[in-house]
């Protein structure tokens, strides 16, 4: 730190008080609080099978009711094979969306139960948008829990519905 210097009446240079605490808590400084997530989302391919190559995704969130925790997989109707694609057309010709029909699998493990729920996953960008519980997983987002583990993806509250 470098010191500053003023000049005086009489024409000397004399050092300046350095003033620290300027009014403020003259305590500790602060520290930010590290904040933890508290949902994830983990995407991976399928090896073998019928939906070989295709997505499934095991999701977690943490709520006030306990530990939820969600299973997303391709789903093809009665009998059929391989994927189903549904296409949406926007107003406009180069609006057009591809969404992948998934069969999703929802268990809270305070309560014990478990809810199955049709949903699309739009194809190029991974996000599942559950409309009943207005909750989406999505492969964005990073961070650490509270335990220390690194996580990805989020899982909770869908802000575009």
């Amino acid at each position: 730190m470098s010191q500053t210097y003023y000049r005086g009446k009489d024409g000397n240079f004399y050092p300046v008080q350095q003033n620290n605490n300027r009014g403020y808590n003259n305590s500790q400084p602060q520290q930010q609080k590290q904040t933890y997530k508290k949902s994830g989302a983990t995407y991976s391919r399928i090896r073998n099978g019928n939906f070989e190559g295709d997505t499934i995704v095991n999701a977690w969130r943490v709520t006030k009711g306990g530990l939820m925790k969600a299973t997303v997989a391709p789903y093809s109707g009665q009998g059929g094979k391989g994927r189903e694609i549904v296409n949406s057309g926007g107003k406009s010709g180069n609006q057009d969306k591809e969404y992948q029909k998934m069969i999703c699998t929802i268990t809270n493990s305070n309560a014990g139960t478990t809810q199955t729920y049709h949903v699309l996953m739009n194809v190029k960008t991974q996000v599942i948008s559950i409309k009943e519980l207005g909750l989406c997983i999505t492969p964005n987002g990073s961070g650490v829990t509270r335990s220390g583990k690194r996580v990805t993806g989020y899982f909770g509250k869908n802000y575009k519905s």
